[in-house]
């Protein structure tokens, strides 16, 4: 059985859309953008100490995920990110910015405003668009 933990700052900012091959699959309570945190089941904490086959997954989970972003959500540009200063469980952003959110064109990093969260059934489409095209990747 597989001891992994959430960090406290990821489970209190994000809700847990699902699992897919060992990463955990996350949506940011911001709804200005749909800003997606993919979180590898792993005592690593950077990209260089990811083994080889889950680095993998989450570079082709952070791809399907992009391309659903620009396809199916229109998004104008597409940010990736694997920061990890204040949180260091390894965890990687893949953010859908549009020219009309409030953070356009800066970062959305430590810029969350307040107040602009989803309904119930928007995370809940959001959760099934994003498994079901995980599900498409891994032929499922």
């Amino acid at each position: 059985m597989n001891a992994f933990a959430l960090h406290p700052t990821l489970a209190a900012d994000c809700h847990l859309l699902g699992s897919w091959r060992d990463i955990r699959i996350l949506l940011h309570r911001d709804a200005h953008v749909r800003w997606f945190i993919l979180v590898p089941e792993t005592e690593a904490t950077e990209w260089h100490e990811l083994p080889p086959d889950l680095r993998g997954r989450l570079s082709e989970a952070s791809s399907a995920i992009s391309s659903m972003l620009k396809a199916e959500l229109a998004c104008d540009k597409v940010n990736i990110a694997a920061i990890g200063n204040l949180v260091p469980q390894f965890h990687f952003h893949v953010i859908g910015r549009r020219r009309s959110d409030p953070y356009w064109p800066g970062v959305v990093w430590g810029r969350v405003t307040p107040g602009c969260g989803y309904e119930e059934g928007e995370v809940e489409g959001l959760r099934d668009g994003t498994l079901a095209v995980l599900a498409r990747l891994a032929g499922e």
